[in-house]
């Protein structure tokens, strides 16, 4: 796992890469996260977006994948 932080004006860009870590393809998978825009993932092998939910727990950080369905 690859974690880089940044200051951009201001605000804390965390963002790092899982590897196997697609829900689609098992590809790596790069999430970054903004405090005013929340948490996105990007598979560059599947082209694969998705709005990522992080929590912090004791024993690390939490991702949940918002899942959706149509009738």
């Amino acid at each position: 796992m690859t974690g880089i932080t940044e200051k951009n004006t201001g605000d804390a860009v965390s963002e790092f890469t899982l590897p196997d870590g697609c829900m689609l393809c098992g590809g790596a998978v790069t999430i970054r996260s903004t405090p005013g825009n929340g948490a996105h993932s990007y598979c560059p092998h599947c082209h694969w977006l998705s709005r990522t939910r992080l929590r912090m727990r004791k024993e690390g950080l939490e991702i949940a994948y918002a899942t959706q369905a149509f009738a």
